[in-house]
């Protein structure tokens, strides 16, 4: 099972601050277009400018395997302003 918790504005995006999902998924793109099927996070295979995705608590880049049993995924926007 997958732990997904969001942060921000996602939280009432998804109507709640974390889902479980019990696939794996192969990377992290598997299970955004799983979740996000309005492209707010990810687009064109590629997570959108604007987020931070901890998997375990590291940076989703440097995390190179399938994800599956006990993961947990942070999705973080980026809030800023000018």
């Amino acid at each position: 099972m997958v732990n997904i918790i969001f942060k921000g504005p996602l939280v009432n995006y998804f109507g709640t601050d974390r889902i479980i999902l019990k696939n794996s998924y192969n990377d992290i793109i598997d299970l955004i277009k799983e979740i996000d099927k309005n492209d707010i996070i990810s687009h064109d295979g590629k997570i959108r400018a604007g987020y931070i995705i901890l998997i375990n608590g590291r940076d989703y880049r440097i995390y190179n395997k399938q994800l599956g049993e006990n993961d947990t995924v942070e999705i973080i926007p980026i809030n800023h302003g000018g």
